[in-house]
C-alpha cells in the first residue's frame, strides 16, 4: 500500500461519498475508486460497502481507519519538521474567520500570537462556515471558526460560545407582522446568506420548525448589507443580535421580533490529522485562552 491509497481511503471514509472525496483530493472519481480497489486488493478485505446513498465502512474499514489516521498524523508532523530545517523558515498560521466572531476577541487572539511567537506569520482568511470547513479539509487552513455543528469525520470541534441571533424587519412593518405570527412572515422577502453559511442551515431549520415556506428570497453574503436591505424595507432577516442592536442604536429603521430570538453555537474547528502541527497548537491555545475554555 502507498500513501496516496491511504489518503484516498481516509477521504472516502470521512466524506462517505466518492465524488466529495475526489473533490477534496483534487483527483478524478475513477482515480480515487481505483486506489480504493487497489488497497482492498492488497489487503484482501473489503473496506467499504457501496450503497445508493454513498460509501459505508465495513467492520474491517472501521478497524483500519484510526490506524491510518495516526499514520497520516505522524507523516504530516514529519513533513512539517522537515520544512523547519530550512535556514529561512518562518512559521505560518492560516486561520479561517466568519463574520459572527467578535472582533475584540479576534484582536486578542492576534495579539497573543504576536507576543508568544513574534516571528510567526498569521494569515486570516474570511469565508462562510462551509467554506472554512472545506479549506481545512483541503489543508489550506490550519483551523477556523464554524457556526453550527460540523458532522464530518476527521474534524475536531471545540465549542466556544452561543451566538445570539435576532429576526429583524423594517420598522414600518413591525405591527403588521405581529398580527398573525408566524404566517405573516411568509408574505415577506427573506434576505439570507448563501447555503454554505452556518446561519443559512439554521434558518432552514427555523422555517421547518415554524412551518414556513417563504415564497421569495434574496441571497447576500455581506452582513451589513443584509441589515441595510431590511432598513430600506426590502424584507426580513435573521442577523446576529449585537449587530441588530448596534443598528437600532444608530437610529436605523429596523425592529426586532422578540418571539424569534435564536442562538447558534460557535466552534473552533481543525483537522484531526493536523493536530500536532505547532502552528495549530499555538492557535488552539490562544483561542482557548481568549474564550476561557477549560
Amino acid at each position: 500500500m502507498d500513501t496516496n491509497q491511504l489518503k484516498s481511503f481516509v477521504a472516502v471514509a470521512h466524506q462517505g461519498n466518492l465524488t466529495q472525496a475526489s473533490e477534496r483530493l483534487c483527483l478524478s472519481q475513477p482515480a480515487v475508486s481505483a486506489q480504493i480497489k487497489a488497497l482492498e486488493g492488497e489487503l484482501g478485505v473489503a473496506l467499504f460497502t457501496r450503497t445508493s446513498s454513498g460509501m459505508v465502512l465495513t467492520r474491517a474499514g472501521e478497524t483500519l481507519l484510526p490506524e491510518v489516521e495516526v499514520f497520516l498524523r505522524h507523516k504530516h508532523k514529519l513533513e512539517h519538521f522537515a520544512k523547519t530545517l530550512a535556514e529561512n523558515y518562518a512559521e505560518e498560521i492560516k486561520l479561517g474567520l466568519i463574520h459572527p466572531v467578535d472582533s475584540d476577541k479576534l484582536a486578542a487572539v492576534t495579539a497573543m500570537i504576536d507576543r508568544t511567537a513574534p516571528k510567526t506569520q498569521l494569515h486570516i482568511q474570511y469565508g462562510m462556515s462551509g467554506e472554512i470547513l472545506s479549506r481545512i479539509q483541503h489543508k489550506t487552513l490550519h483551523g477556523g471558526f464554524f457556526l453550527g455543528y460540523p458532522e464530518q469525520r476527521g474534524i475536531h470541534a471545540l465549542f466556544l460560545q452561543d451566538i445570539a441571533y435576532s429576526l429583524i424587519c423594517p420598522q414600518q412593518e413591525y405591527d403588521t407582522i405581529q398580527q398573525n405570527l408566524p404566517l405573516t412572515l411568509e408574505n415577506y422577502i427573506w434576505i439570507e446568506m448563501s447555503g454554505v453559511s452556518g446561519s443559512n442551515k439554521h434558518l432552514q431549520k427555523f422555517w421547518r420548525a415554524n412551518r414556513l415556506s417563504p415564497k421569495r428570497q434574496i441571497w447576500c453574503d455581506y452582513p451589513q448589507t443584509i441589515i441595510d436591505l431590511v432598513a430600506n424595507g426590502i424584507g426580513v432577516a435573521m442577523v446576529p443580535s449585537n449587530k441588530a442592536e448596534t443598528a437600532i442604536g444608530e437610529g436605523r429603521p429596523i425592529a426586532v421580533i422578540e418571539k424569534y430570538r435564536q442562538t447558534m453555537p460557535l466552534h473552533f474547528i481543525y483537522a484531526h490529522e493536523c493536530e500536532d502541527h505547532p502552528g495549530l497548537q499555538l492557535l488552539k491555545q490562544c483561542v482557548e485562552t481568549i474564550w476561557q475554555i477549560g
